[in-house]
């Protein structure tokens, strides 16, 4: 039984090259679905073999995810980002898998390097994600950060850095506060459309409650400053979510 690889990238050649490297031994087919890229990211896919598609550059990956996992044509699907890797230990127990044939999607634990640390608590570990499944059996939910539909049984494997998709996660502060503003309008957006509006409860609350739970309930005190920055800039990003929300509301 055959199985594909699919990344969805945009102006990631050099991690995408990584990403690549990592999977390129062991799986059968990979498929780079690139929305627009302007860097050397159609050279680097096209030189590792991939099956290159081409798609209209989308907010976030969501929206565009099933779609891509469709053009796959393996028995078992490898879903992954460009800054993500697979570890050799990881590689040979998704095959096992395959083998074996009890389930039909794997939950794996995601090793998030976050200003180039590993961040053991914070809420980012073990950041189990379904990323390993059999065909037709998971379907992503349009809406941004929404864990898929499964159908089947799911296999979570323990939280061992040995068994976990190495992350690059954020590089730097203003790389974190960029991609968390986009994320919090969309989060604001959905919110909108489901029919909730501005209240000041959740405008105190819900910030709160995120640094709470990261710093204290996850243990964020045990990565040291960068649980507490990180928790810190989780509290600023919903706060901005709330006052997103806020300005949707007024101008209904």
């Amino acid at each position: 039984m055959g199985i594909s690889a699919v990344i969805n990238t945009y102006n990631e050649a050099e991690r995408l090259k990584d990403c690549l490297e990592s999977i390129k031994d062991w799986v059968n087919e990979i498929v780079v679905v690139d929305m627009g890229s302007k860097d050397k990211t159609f050279e680097v896919a096209k030189k590792s073999g991939a099956k290159i598609l081409k798609h209209k550059l989308v907010p976030y990956v969501e929206l565009i995810r099933n779609w891509s996992v469709e053009k796959a044509v393996g028995d078992w699907i490898l879903v992954l980002d460009p800054d993500e890797r697979i570890p050799k230990k990881l590689s040979q127990k998704l095959k096992s898998i395959v083998q074996e044939g009890k389930f039909e999607a794997v939950s794996i634990p995601r090793k998030n390097i976050i200003f180039g640390k590993w961040i053991r608590h914070t809420n980012w570990w073990p950041d189990y994600q379904v990323r390993f499944f059999k065909r037709g059996k998971v379907f992503w939910d349009r809406r941004i950060h929404q864990y898929p539909k499964v159908e089947g049984k799911i296999l979570k494997l323990p939280a061992r850095e040995e068994l976990a998709i190495e992350h690059l996660n954020y590089d730097s502060i203003s790389q974190f506060l960029e991609r968390q503003n986009r994320y919090s309008e969309i989060s604001a957006q959905n919110r909108f459309e489901d029919g909730e509006r501005f209240s000041w409860k959740n405008f105190f609350w819900r910030p709160t409650r995120v640094f709470l739970q990261r710093y204290i309930r996850h243990a964020g005190f045990l990565d040291g400053f960068y649980g507490l920055v990180l928790s810190f800039l989780s509290f600023y990003s919903q706060l901005g979510e709330e006052i997103k929300l806020w300005e949707k509301t007024k101008l209904k």
